[in-house]
């Protein structure tokens, strides 16, 4: 991951949202250790403003100190994925509702700039794949112009983001580029005028990492990176 610059003013809150899109964006695995001194090292900064982005994203349960300068990238538990996808079905689907009600060409046509990204990322590297992923998500929920649902959706990626990463390392390339992913079902909507249909094929989206979760109570273990 390249280095990314920040200025001396506000550094803290400036790395605790650098870190925070870090974790939504899946560029952390689940159990991932980082240490303070690390991350100080690659901002350029000092211990404390670290430590201080650090304590606010733990509040958050985003992250976990282990120790003085050691932290952990949670490995949620089935129940808490459960949970976090619930949530995402219920607001998103809302989002992807009003959106339908309100899509114009142009926000179409950037949806489907931003899924044909997510579909070559997805064919060659899980990282980006996570990535445009995510864009393509807060697309949709930046144009539902629902700030309230925005906020919550962005601290349950901000949660789940590291085990997105895992999916995309996990399910199959073949059906993550398929021309019947959820994505697809979802622009058709939008074309159609049909606000249920977007809401049901983005709720149908979320629900798709619960096969991963399944998995992980069957094996009782987390999905093994894709070669």
């Amino acid at each position: 991951m390249p280095p990314r610059a920040v200025i001396k003013e506000n550094l803290s809150e400036q790395i605790y949202r650098s870190l925070r899109l870090s974790l939504m964006d899946g560029e952390y695995r689940p159990g991932e250790r980082l240490t303070i001194s690390s991350v100080a090292e690659h901002y350029g900064t000092s211990i404390t403003p670290v430590r201080e982005a650090i304590s606010r994203l733990a509040s958050e349960q985003a992250l976990e100190v282990k120790a003085a300068t050691s932290v952990v990238v949670p490995d949620l538990t089935t129940s808490n994925l459960r949970e976090i996808v619930a949530i995402r079905k219920n607001l998103e689907g809302i989002a992807a509702h009003r959106v339908g009600q309100i899509a114009t060409p142009e926000m179409i046509e950037e949806l489907e700039a931003q899924n044909g990204l997510f579909s070559k990322a997805a064919a060659v590297n899980p990282r980006e794949a996570a990535q445009a992923n995510r864009y393509f998500h807060f697309m949709i929920l930046r144009f539902s112009d629902m700030p309230y649902v925005e906020a919550i959706c962005e601290n349950m990626w901000t949660l789940m983001g590291p085990f997105l990463r895992t999916f995309h390392e996990e399910i199959p390339v073949r059906r993550l580029t398929a021309d019947n992913h959820q994505h697809f079902r979802f622009l058709a909507a939008l074309r159609a005028g049909d606000p249920a249909a977007a809401s049901q094929a983005m709720q149908d989206d979320v629900a798709w990492s619960e096969e991963l979760i399944t998995r992980r109570e069957e094996t009782g273990s987390r999905p093994a990176p894709r070669p």
